[in-house]
């Protein structure tokens, strides 16, 4: 296997025709029989690999120069078609969006991009970091299990139930809440705000709730975002987050199943929450 392929695997499962812009091969090997997964690869994780005897490493976030760090704000624009489909009309959705587009813009000029890449090239270790189509994998897992799970009386008490049972999130340090709304809440009109590069902080959440939005689901919240949006909300809205390790860890799970079908030893670290392969139906 080639890092090609493990990218292409990717790709697949998420049903992407090209790599997004938070993901990249940053430097390409073939003859790959083992590799290293990480959430937040750094230069610990590479020297570890070395060390180890990985021919890859695999981070989720990305890194380096490969514009999957620098050009991370492009994927947050998928959030607008997210929008779209709970009938927000576009340019609503797009002015949400582009507030909290410009917020991550800025705070990235902080970033060390290349310090990870750096090392790793030294060293002449493979490297690819794959962001996007896992999280898609996973916020179509969460979908389908709020779909199937939840009715016109279900409470986000209950929901909370079901999702701590989700394999992930029942082995994680940190389990799904509410962090607004109570218990006996009817959960309502749901959406999962996931797989848009990062949450949509508070201008898009806003405009979710401002659009009949009931409960929203997200992976995690800036607490500066959190706490104008919970001093806005309307009395019958939600908030559940849902862990940001164990989801990532969902749709890094899936990829991982599928590369080791095709023959690749796979070890996780760095936050991934390994669980056992779910038995075909």
């Amino acid at each position: 296997m080639d890092t090609a392929e493990i990218m292409a695997v990717a790709l697949q499962l998420a049903g992407l025709a090209e790599v997004p812009a938070d993901s990249a091969v940053h430097i390409s090997g073939s003859g790959l029989r083992r590799a290293l997964f990480g959430v937040d690869v750094e230069v610990g994780e590479i020297l570890f690999a070395r060390e180890a005897g990985f021919d890859v490493v695999v981070a989720h976030h990305p890194v380096g120069d490969g514009g999957a760090s620098v050009q991370f704000t492009e994927v947050m624009w998928r959030q607008v078609g997210q929008m779209m489909e709970e009938g927000i009309a576009e340019p609503v959705a797009r002015a949400a969006v582009a507030e909290r587009v410009s917020t991550v813009h800025r705070r990235r000029h902080l970033v060390n991009h290349n310090r990870v890449l750096d090392t790793a090239r030294l060293i002449g270790l493979p490297l690819l970091n794959i962001h996007l189509p896992p999280d898609i994998v996973a916020r179509r897992f969460v979908q389908d299990l709020v779909r199937q799970t939840t009715g016109a009386e279900t409470t986000v008490a209950e929901l909370l139930g079901v999702l701590g049972e989700v394999p992930e999130m029942k082995a994680s340090l940190v389990k799904p809440e509410a962090w607004i709304g109570e218990p006996e809440h009817l959960v309502g009109r749901a959406t999962v705000a996931m797989a848009g590069g990062t949450n949509g902080g508070y201008p898009v959440f806003r405009t979710y709730y401002e659009a009949g939005v009931n409960t929203i689901l997200a992976m995690h919240i800036d607490e500066a975002d959190f706490a104008r949006l919970r001093a806005e909300a309307r009395e019958d809205c939600n908030f559940i987050v849902t862990g940001h390790m164990p989801s990532d860890s969902i749709g890094i799970n899936r990829l991982i199943w599928a590369l080791e079908d095709r023959g690749l030893e796979c070890v996780r670290t760095s936050g991934i929450i390994g669980v056992s392969r779910p038995t075909p139906a």
